[in-house]
């Protein structure tokens, strides 16, 4: 975290902790405890994990990102049993990538390297973050059923536990430096103001919640392009290396030092984390970054490398495809509610893909059978990046999608919407009906606001949908509000959509879903705690208290949500 400018006495003390972790001669630059997909027996005896995604026993990992990753850190569970890391990756490995082409929109190239060649001895940038060298690196470990907590490098942490009751949610946290989207500047953050991008402030705050799960919903890496505009600098030494308020861009090591390791510190061991891919980490952007240090599958180099192309199931199957694109969802139960986890970081938002679609039908379809065999009256939450019903923002009032009386219109993504409402064909699908009510809630970010669409409980288009929330205000660039128009660079309290009644196109035959009842965008800085509500005879969670905190410690609203019958009532 960078001190140059203050939020308060809480930023203080905030960037105080930050300096004293960073400053400290330490091999682990980071540590945390991570969900993964489960696992057969056979695989974690054969050092592997991940084989059997729709498995309720989700595998436990615990990472490192150290500066030797030749000697990986001493870990212990419970203080007394040792843990023995293994190298999942090294800098020196990773030198001579190929580079993410990085054309979309105009992007320049990306360094050829995730790890520059000739960075072979410890340094920093002049901000006080230390640079990657070619010993950088991530060790990692599964840790088995039995126990509470493990400590790397002596840095404690907690190990899931079996019944969360607080689950803290945020989206969309790193830095957005992207020149080419815009001619002034407007899709640059200056990353070296607290109060433009305030992940590091935030993830601190965060952490004093003491969050049972700490749930990311996507989109990681933002740093697509240096901060020039029109070939000046955006902010005064931003593209100054030897400035403290130099940037690093491309998916390189720094840049996910930057966006994640380095602010995130403190909230990246305070408890276990469920990740999400979101759409900035697919093939041809951030994947580098996201397969080398994130995925929670094991290694897999040519995924680190992977091209943005896909391959589909061939018509009539019924098993989904899986590749660097797109990789097998799976479970994270918390008490008796399962969340699904799903990667919709190549769906096409505006579009509907088909090919893809019928993969999401497949794998989403065995994974609620899966689910269903094994807890038939659990409750799930969808988790993913992409929202499938969510309201659309522009840059402008007029490059807004409208609706009557000007108003913003269906933001989801469409591939989604035409899997959600049976569109795929697939013979097997569970969505035939629309959202099966085992499905109680979609989570997503990707739009950079705080927003939930409510349907009405009678069918839709002859199908029944689920509600959805979108917690996109991590840290990066807030998006544009369609009733004020742009959000200039660093501000932070953009005033809100509001209540919204509105058509809301979903992507099936029959056309539109009508008025629907309950809309709302918040256009700010924040996150959103969920608190579980049980039933005192069960101890099951029946529904969640959701508070949505924002960057000056406020309580901007609260939403109930229940999963049976589902719905969101929100107080803002």
């Amino acid at each position: 975290m960078r001190c140059r400018k203050q939020l308060g006495a809480a930023a203080v003390l905030a960037c105080g902790m930050a300096g004293q972790g960073a400053s400290a001669q330490s091999s682990v630059i980071a540590s945390w405890v991570q969900y993964a997909p489960g696992s057969s027996v056979a695989a974690l005896a054969a050092g592997s994990w991940g084989d059997q995604p729709n498995s309720l026993n989700p595998t436990i990992l615990v990472r490192a990102i150290v500066t030797d990753a030749t000697s990986c850190p001493a870990a212990t569970l419970d203080h007394i049993t040792p843990l023995t890391m293994k190298q999942r990756f090294i800098g020196s490995a990773l030198t001579n990538t190929p580079g993410t082409p990085g054309a979309t929109n105009g992007k320049a190239g990306y360094p050829q390297y995730f790890v520059s060649p000739t960075a072979t001895s410890a340094a920093n940038f002049a901000n006080g973050e230390p640079m990657a060298t070619t010993s950088w690196g991530e060790c990692e470990a599964v840790v088995q059923p039995g126990h509470t907590r493990v400590t790397v490098g002596g840095v404690e942490m907690k190990l899931p536990v079996a019944k969360p009751r607080r689950i803290l949610v945020m989206g969309d946290t790193g830095c957005r430096l992207n020149g080419a989207l815009s001619s002034n500047g407007s899709n640059q953050q200056n990353c070296s103001d607290p109060t433009a991008f305030p992940f590091a402030y935030l993830s601190t705050y965060e952490a004093t919640f003491k969050p049972d799960v700490i749930l990311q919903v996507g989109d990681w890496f933002y740093r697509d392009t240096n901060c020039l505009t029109n070939g000046s600098e955006t902010f005064p030494g931003c593209n100054t290396p030897s400035s403290p308020n130099y940037e690093t861009w491309g998916d390189t090591f720094d840049s996910w030092n930057a966006d994640v390791f380095f602010p995130a510190k403190t909230l990246l061991a305070a408890a276990p984390w469920i990740m999400v891919r979101g759409n900035h980490e697919s093939c041809g952007r951030g994947a580098r970054g996201w397969f080398a240090t994130l995925d929670p599958y094991p290694y897999n180099y040519n995924n680190v490398v992977c091209p943005k192309t896909n391959t589909y199931p061939a018509p009539g199957s019924n098993t989904a495809t899986y590749n660097g694109d797109f990789e097998a969802s799976y479970v994270v139960p918390a008490n008796n509610v399962n969340i699904l986890v799903h990667d919709s970081s190549f769906a096409n938002d505006s579009a509907v893909d088909t090919n893809m679609a019928a993969n999401y039908d497949i794998d989403l379809s065995n994974l609620l059978a899966a689910v269903k065999a094994a807890a038939p009256a659990a409750q799930n939450i969808f988790a993913t990046h992409k929202p499938t019903f969510g309201l659309s923002y522009g840059t402008a009032p007029t490059g807004c999608a409208t609706g009557p009386n000007g108003q913003s219109n269906n933001g989801g993504d469409w591939t989604e919407q035409s899997v959600f409402n049976g569109g795929t064909g697939y013979t097997a699908s569970a969505f035939k009906d629309g959202v099966p009510d085992s499905i109680g809630l979609f989570l997503s970010g990707h739009i950079h606001q705080f927003q939930y669409v409510n349907f009405p409980p009678r069918k839709v288009l002859n199908k029944s949908f689920a509600p959805q929330l979108v917690v996109g205000t991590g840290g990066s660039l807030l998006d544009a509000d369609c009733n004020t128009g742009l959000v200039p660079p660093g501000n932070t309290n953009q005033p809100p959509f509001g209540q919204l009644r509105f058509p809301y196109t979903v992507q099936a035959t029959g056309g539109t879903t009508g008025s629907l009842s309950n809309t709302y965008s918040h256009d700010e800085f924040g996150f959103a705690l969920f608190e579980a509500v049980l039933d005192k005879p069960t101890g099951n969670v029946t529904a969640y208290n959701a508070s949505i905190y924002t960057i000056s410690a406020s309580l901007a609203g609260h939403c109930r949500i229940d999963l049976s019958p589902r719905k969101i009532a929100c107080r803002f």
